[in-house]
């Protein structure tokens, strides 16, 4: 009975850690799992030493404030992994923290790593780290695979999760009338982030945008999707500093309320992939920390922040980042965008084509025959006979 030990540190990891778990039992039933995550992989049945995703940080600021509690989290699994000796370690994006996990475990357990750091976007030094300590690298991007092999680490391209996940509920005229839009009206959804310190600075730049939106266009509908992990305080500190801005709030209906919506307002993430997926408009929106935005600005080595740009190579998706961030440039685009049908098709037609690349649908299937042939390469012919 093999035992595998996993960590995933936000929320977009845990989903993504459940369903590889879920495919994993499909192959082989015994395999028994440990681990930091969230409550999706709780759901899945991972015993969680901690769950991550109840700690809200974006960027080097906000874990520099919470350092001692994740040292405190990462020793505490360190020696738990030392003690129980699990065949197998999975590690989820989150390089920062699972790089130097994978450091202290020294290749004394095998190594799989899923949805790969991002070393062509920034920290390339991290190959020699991830040559050292990985033994086998899952992609979740068409173009990582070859990167990673060139370097001499072994990585399978899988294809993207979120082509298994990323479905309505019902048809888009069924949930424009669910959610009281009428045939003329045309609706706008907020989607300000999964982590409160994200919300906190994505939110009220969103809000400001839907006021004056509201003031030219007063017909336009708002709807915003609430992060669980965040605290329902937090939202009503934030939206009582907008009391004229009318919308309706929305928990766990992410994807019901992008696809029946117009164009989108959406914060730099998973969400951004998300929306693309369901064939929505939006612009992306990232505002850090001052101290993670100067280290970020000088680290990064393309000049995309969204995944939809980095897959096209160019800016196909606009980007209103850290400054640049201003309610009346986003109103004013927005606006357009809305109302010129010619640019909305081209658009989505842009975005159709990069979302193409993301390969087919089945990636925690075959994630899962990766992991289990990893497992079975560990154990040798002595135990697999």
């Amino acid at each position: 009975m093999a035992k595998i030990f996993m960590i995933a540190c936000e929320a977009s990891g845990d989903s993504h850690g459940a369903h590889l778990v879920e495919s994993i039992r499909k192959i082989d039933s015994t395999v028994q799992f440990e681990g930091l995550g969230g409550a999706e992989m709780e759901r899945a049945g991972v015993r969680l030493l901690e769950d991550m995703t109840r700690i809200s940080v974006l960027g080097l600021g906000d874990v520099l404030g919470k350092y001692f509690h994740f040292r405190k989290i990462f020793y505490r699994a360190l020696h738990h992994v030392e003690a129980t000796k699990p065949d197998l370690l999975i590690l989820i994006d989150s390089p920062a923290f699972n790089l130097r996990f994978a450091k202290k475990i020294r290749r004394r357990i095998p190594v799989v790593y899923y949805i790969c750091p991002q070393i062509w976007a920034w920290g390339w030094r991290r190959i020699h780290t991830i040559r050292r300590t990985v033994d086998q690298m899952i992609a979740i991007l068409p173009f990582e695979e070859k990167i990673y092999q060139k370097e001499r680490v072994p990585c399978t391209f899988v294809g993207h999760p979120l082509l298994d996940r990323v479905k309505p509920s019902r048809p888009k005229p069924e949930l424009r009338k669910e959610f009281g839009m009428r045939d003329s009206e045309k609706g706008v959804a907020l989607l300000p982030g999964s982590r409160e310190p994200e919300v906190r600075r994505i939110l009220p730049i969103m809000l400001e945008t839907a006021r004056l939106l509201q003031k030219e266009k007063p017909g336009l509908k708002f709807l915003m999707s609430q992060a669980p992990h965040v605290s329902p305080a937090a939202y009503e500190e934030i939206l009582g500093r907008y009391p004229e801005v009318r919308l309706e709030r929305f928990s766990d209906r992410i994807y019901d309320l992008v696809a029946s919506a117009d164009f989108a307002l959406v914060a730099s993430g998973t969400a951004t992939l998300e929306t693309a997926l369901l064939g929505t408009p939006f612009f992306l929106l990232y505002k850090a920390s001052a101290s993670t935005f100067f280290l970020g600005r000088r680290l990064v080595r393309i000049p995309y922040i969204g995944l939809v740009n980095v897959l096209a190579g160019r800016h196909v998706v606009p980007e209103f980042i850290q400054h640049l961030a201003r309610p009346e440039r986003i109103a004013h685009d927005t606006k357009l965008m809305l109302e010129n049908e010619e640019l909305r098709k081209s658009f989505l037609k842009d975005v159709r084509e990069v979302c193409q690349q993301l390969g087919e649908p089945g990636a925690s299937d075959r994630a899962a025959r990766v992991v289990v042939e990893t497992l079975r390469r560990a154990a040798g012919p002595a135990k697999t006979a």
